[in-house]
């Protein structure tokens, strides 16, 4: 049992203190007044009242109570009162010696074993009580029984004690040397009794209750008591010992209905008209064989009391426990409401399958990642039904559905690419794997760009490095040989890999921006990207460009540049072998508040079929194009600058057997620019 802080008596302390004193001093006159010297008492409350007083001034978890004023004036009280008792009662000078002694060393005896068997035994202290002061919980703490090891411990300390008074001589008269045997049982049963059920019900009572038992049901409370004190009466007036069972009823009914402060509350006033009634079944003429009667209806009535507050104990744990059961369900539920919000909100796809692969339970984000609903019944193939394939585009097998990284399927002709995660959760046939799909389409995406980027870098880079490095080594030698002019030749063909490696890198950084970099949106007359792009050409030697562009566009103005570059640079670079480049640029209204822009050429056109492709990403069109330098992501980049302004791009073969890309931008506020001269 742990320790408590030592703590100064407050107002309460002194309002029990006071409370003992008077119970006390009425004991004490009312033996005086009934009792003979040598007899058993008809009441004497000593026993019961002197262990709670002198516990009060014993807080601390030690094994002996710190020396105190406090404690003193308790011990000198128990023994001034002892004391006095003895003399009204007319006991010799040894009796008076041995009461004044006898009374505190009997309470002392009891507090004593009761600790010592909590301390033993490692008993839990009884929980804070709110609304108190620092005194009364760390009294309660260590002295409030909390189970039924402790209600045995109190009766074992009352035995206890019971012994240490008939050895001192804790009555005037009744001490070890002169009471015969039976007088002897007789008192130690009365003191068993009265000092186990009366600690434990006065202990109870002034130790847990609170404010909040002032609402209880009081009136019914009296009624039940009132109807076991006549049952009591009538079994002392009568000495129908045997029928005395009839009290445990109304005492079980207490004990389940209300709280441990009123079952001990209920316990005490039971036990205190049981000692006041006690005296009568000494006058009957008839004696129940050789325990007397007195005796009997102690052991009965303390037992009544005793199983009530075992009773009460287990009502209140089990109230306890029902109530952290409702507050673990509510806790429960809380946490399952957040879970199931969690669950639901989830980007990611969760499906919960048994070891049949049957879906047991999914999220809504499974079900949109996936396409399709679960059906209520299992399908033949999983694979099947979501259309499921590999990266490679083979077919999947259902076994190894939960072991693969990757699934493809198809929404609406569109592939996507979901990354899978299945763990096993349990052995549990009902609920073993939970999947998890998260959509990594455009990742992949990105990882195949960079892959076919890789690729690309490494093939065009490694051609014009050799030659660089080729052209070097010439030219070094030439230089050895004093041939400038070869030197000369060398070295510019050396600069012209070194640009083409140069335009290599431009394009790539080109490329990326154009996909991620921030639009900064301003209204734009087509005609002055235009023409700043075919200014920025116009040394590549003679061509014909026609420019009808008189509309203007809402866009970012350099990455219409761009598109512009890539789109009148191919058209400038793909023309017909000794034909100079023909291309025109026109503009005209399109549906939605757009502008539709056309590039045509006169060159060598577009393959069949590679109207499309032509805007993937890192792809060459076969034929004659593929002479020509290039990377494959010109016109990629063409086609994500057009959508990133929310317009379209296509590509077809003209009536001059060239091609013709279009494309549409949002267009400005009405805004047009002057007709261009062509070019």
């Amino acid at each position: 049992m742990a320790g408590a802080a030592v703590v100064r008596p407050d107002r309460g302390y002194w309002a029990l203190w006071l409370v003992a004193v008077s119970v006390l001093l009425v004991s004490g006159l009312a033996a005086a007044a009934t009792g003979v010297v040598g007899q058993m008492p008809h009441v004497w409350l000593f026993s019961t009242v002197g262990f709670t007083w002198l516990t009060l001034s014993w807080t601390e978890d030690t094994r002996l109570p710190r020396p105190s004023l406090h404690l003193g004036a308790t011990l000198a009280a128990l023994a001034a009162l002892g004391g006095s008792t003895a003399v009204l009662m007319a006991a010799a000078p040894a009796d008076v010696l041995r009461t004044t002694l006898g009374i505190p060393v009997q309470a002392f005896t009891m507090a004593w074993v009761y600790r010592m068997g909590r301390r033993i035994t490692a008993t839990p202290a009884h929980p804070p009580i709110e609304g108190v002061g620092p005194w009364r919980n760390s009294w309660v703490r260590g002295w409030v029984p909390t189970t039924s090891v402790d209600l045995a411990l109190l009766g074992l300390a009352a035995l206890a004690s019971g012994v240490a008074g008939l050895l001192v001589g804790a009555a005037p008269g009744l001490w070890w040397g002169n009471v015969p045997l039976d007088v002897a049982a007789q008192w130690l049963t009365h003191v068993f009794v009265v000092a186990s059920v009366g600690g434990a019900t006065t202990l109870i009572t002034f130790g847990i209750w609170s404010p909040d038992d002032l609402d209880q049901p009081w009136l019914r409370v009296l009624l039940i008591w009132l109807g076991s004190v006549a049952v009591l009466w009538w079994v002392y007036a009568t000495g129908a010992v045997n029928m005395a069972w009839l009290a445990v009823l109304p005492a079980v009914y207490v004990a389940l209905t209300y709280r441990m402060w009123i079952t001990s509350t209920y316990g005490l006033l039971v036990g205190l008209v049981s000692i006041l009634l006690s005296p009568s079944l000494n006058t009957l003429a008839t004696q129940a064989g050789p325990v007397p009667l007195g005796s009997v209806m102690d052991l009965l009535v303390s037992t009544l009391i005793l199983v009530s507050l075992l009773v009460a104990q287990l009502n209140q744990r089990r109230m306890q426990l029902l109530a952290d059961l409702a507050a673990e369900q509510a806790d429960a539920r809380r946490q399952a409401e957040v879970l199931q919000n969690v669950f639901e909100t989830m980007r990611d796809g969760v499906v919960l399958v048994d070891r049949e692969l049957n879906v047991r339970m999914h999220n809504g984000a499974a079900v949109s990642l996936l396409g399709r609903g679960f059906p209520a019944r299992r399908p033949e193939s999983w694979t099947d039904y979501f259309r499921l394939t590999r990266l490679d585009g083979t077919p999947l097998v259902e076994a190894e559905l939960t072991a693969s990284d990757h699934l493809v399927l198809r929404i609406a002709d569109t592939p996507r690419v979901l990354r899978q995660t299945a763990a096993r959760i349990s052995e549990d046939p009902e609920t073993r794997w939970m999947i998890f799909f998260t959509d990594v389409t455009e990742h992949q995406a990105r990882l195949q760009e960079l892959s076919g980027f890789a690729g690309v870098v490494a093939h065009d880079l490694r051609a014009p490095l050799s030659s660089l490095e080729g052209w070097l080594e010439m030219a070094e030698e030439s230089l050895m040989l004093r041939d400038s002019a070869q030197a000369s030749a060398l070295l510019a063909r050396a600069r012209a890999s070194n640009r083409r490696m140069r335009q290599v890198i431009e394009d790539w950084l080109s490329y990326t921006v154009e996909r991620e970099g921030a639009l900064e949106l301003v209204d734009l007359p087509l005609v002055v990207p235009v023409q700043e792009v075919l200014a920025q050409t116009q040394s590549a030697g003679p061509r014909e460009v026609v420019v009808d562009a008189p509309h203007a566009v809402r866009a970012d103005a350099g990455l219409v540049r761009q598109l512009l570059a890539n789109l009148l640079g191919n058209a400038l670079k793909f023309t017909r072998p000794g034909e100079p480049p023909h291309v025109e640029v026109r503009s005209s209204p399109a549906l939605r508040d757009m502008v539709c822009v056309e590039v045509s050429d006169h060159g060598i056109g577009l393959p069949a079929g590679e109207e499309e492709r032509i805007f993937d990403d890192f792809h060459r069109a076969p034929g004659a194009g593929m002479e020509r330098e290039g990377y494959g992501i010109g016109l990629a980049a063409c086609r994500r600058i057009v959508e990133r302004h929310g317009g379209e791009i296509w590509a077809r073969t003209n009536e001059h057997g060239g091609a013709t890309v279009a494309f549409t931008l949002p267009a400005a506020h009405g805004a047009e620019a002057p007709l261009s001269p062509d070019w």
